[in-house]
């Protein structure tokens, strides 16, 4: 007798945001786990590759339980723990909201339900508009900083220090940094007090983080109480 459900969800390099249009580039790194009752498998062509025309899938998850629902919270757990690095983009944080949603749980789903859930863009990221643009600027502020710090010891090592004018050395603590999203412009003033504290000024308000680089090149963000693991990889 069956004695177990099981749910599957595709992994593929389409872009949520906009109709899950397939997206191409390299996977330069996958880490998952597979346990009791979850397990899965990924591939991709020469040295990573994923090409925009050909199949877009590059991974598949299943998990299993004792009845659907418990299936269902195993495939929403490795989904949360699934963790894809590359030039791609894909659809992991929607699937994990998708199959938060009440339709889903109550399995009362077809692929008319999916086409207007995705035609209504009835999912939004979880995190909001602000945010989004905050965490952002953090990412383009400390890229850019490492960037004209890299440039002004490259220019030391080669004796070329009288050729740092002010300009050049302000624009390591002080420099201005403009965020364009969702068709909306926003412009900060980025100071930095430290060199892992950059403070970020807009509408005459302004908000402090402290920025840490890790090993794998992402950042991770504190800000008072609040902290935030971040990617980010410029359009």
């Amino acid at each position: 007798p069956i004695t177990s459900h099981c749910c599957a969800s595709r992994i593929t390099a389409e872009n949520p945001d906009e109709g899950f249009k397939p997206t191409s580039g390299k996977i330069h790194s996958v880490r998952f786990q597979s346990s009791g009752d979850c397990w899965g498998y990924f591939s991709s062509g020469l040295k990573g590759a994923i090409h925009e025309f050909a199949d877009s899938q590059f991974g598949h998850i299943f998990a299993k339980g004792p009845n659907r629902e418990a299936a269902r919270k195993s495939l929403r757990f490795a989904l949360m723990n699934l963790d894809i690095q590359g030039d791609i983009r894909h659809p992991v944080d929607y699937l994990v909201d998708l199959i938060e949603t009440k339709e889903y749980r109550e399995n009362t789903i077809d692929t008319m339900w999916l086409d207007g859930l995705i035609a209504s863009k009835a999912i939004t990221p979880s995190l909001g508009v602000n945010e989004v643009v905050f965490y952002a600027a953090v990412f383009r502020a400390f890229d850019m900083a490492k960037s004209r710090t890299n440039d002004a010891i490259q220019s030391m090592q080669k004796g070329q220090l009288v050729l740092l004018g002010k300009n050049d050395t302000d624009a390591l603590t002080s420099f201005h940094l403009d965020i364009t999203f969702d068709d909306r412009k926003f412009s900060f003033q980025v100071t930095r007090k430290r060199s892992d504290v950059y403070c970020f000024t807009i509408n005459g308000g302004t908000l402090s983080a402290k920025v840490r680089e890790q090993p794998d090149g992402s950042l991770y963000v504190t800000v008072g109480r609040l902290s935030q693991h971040l990617k980010g990889k410029e359009e």
